[in-house]
């Protein structure tokens, strides 16, 4: 529009400029009047040019665009490329790419929410969003530029999550990715609007990926949960400690069973057998208690004797 005004202008001064020229030209002939002609030529080019030019928009990759004027928006989004509208038209551009919340990948937003049972939880959260070219002529006329976009969204984007966060208990937290899907669900939901003057309901942009990183329940939550996992875990060690000593006492009770004279004087045979191919000597004498024993100070003796 402002080019469109500056080149009108330029015009309404060149054709002063032709009068001028025209009136000096008419008493005789001037320099002065050609020098007029020339810069009235000049100006009327140069204000046609901006004209011209007011009626050509170009519409970057990654930005759609809307042409309004007059209090009327055009239905139709302006898709990259030249366009050619009417001069006196304004245009508003919106980036189509994916934009990030938070705004920079190292900001933090923490999210205050209630869980199911109405405890207090603290949510960090991170998505990717992106809005509908097509749907950018509603969002012009429903929202505004493209700062009111942003705005809109993170509202969404916070309501979302915390209507995802109370639909669980405490105890559910340990389900992290079943929660964040139903966070980005409720998100998207929150992210369609309904017109005010009636209509359709439209979408201001759609979440294309959702990031649940953090999820802090309330500190007394967290001390009891820790409590609960230390009191498991000494469960588990007395439990240890009761079958290492049950095993014991089953291994001892068994050995009391099975070791009988009959038994220790089989392995003493054994033994015995085992030993019959090695280079030592060995007497067997038999006792009236059955088993074999030598008593080898009274065997040097009687031996000293002979």
């Amino acid at each position: 529009m402002g080019k469109l005004a500056f080149g009108f202008l330029l015009l309404l001064v060149s054709f002063a400029f032709l009068a001028g020229a025209g009136s000096l030209r008419t008493q005789g002939p001037r320099p002065v009047g050609g020098l007029l002609r020339t810069i009235g030529l000049g100006l009327a080019a140069l204000g046609a040019v901006l004209i011209l030019f007011s009626a050509v928009v170009v519409i970057q990759p990654g930005q759609v665009g809307v042409r309004h004027a007059f209090g009327y928006v055009d239905p139709v989004a302006l898709m990259p490329g030249i366009r050619f509208v009417a001069p006196w038209s304004s245009v508003e551009r919106y980036s189509t790419r994916e934009e990030q919340f938070p705004e920079r990948s190292d900001d933090v937003e923490t999210i205050s929410a209630l869980s199911s049972e109405q405890m207090g939880m603290t949510l960090d959260v991170a998505l990717r969003w992106q809005i509908d070219p097509q749907q950018a002529p509603h969002i012009f006329t429903e929202i505004g530029n493209e700062a009111q976009i942003h705005s809109a969204v993170r509202n969404a984007i916070r309501n979302g999550v915390r209507d995802g966060m109370v639909q669980f208990s405490i105890n559910d937290i340990a389900g992290r990715n079943r929660i964040a899907n139903t966070m980005e669900t409720e998100v998207n939901s929150a992210l369609v609007t309904q017109p005010r003057a009636g209509g359709e309901p439209f979408r201001i942009a759609t979440v294309t990926a959702f990031f649940l990183r953090d999820l802090q329940p309330p500190p007394q939550v967290v001390q009891a949960i820790n409590n609960k996992i230390a009191q498991e875990q000494q469960i588990q060690t007395e439990r240890h400690r009761v079958e290492v000593a049950r095993l014991q006492s089953e291994q001892q009770r068994l050995l009391n069973v099975t070791l009988t004279a009959e038994a220790l004087t089989k392995q003493y045979l054994e033994v015995l057998h085992d030993m019959r191919q090695s280079n030592n000597l060995v007497i067997l004498v038999p006792t009236e208690g059955g088993v074999p024993m030598l008593n080898l100070g009274d065997l040097r003796s009687n031996l000293r004797r002979q």
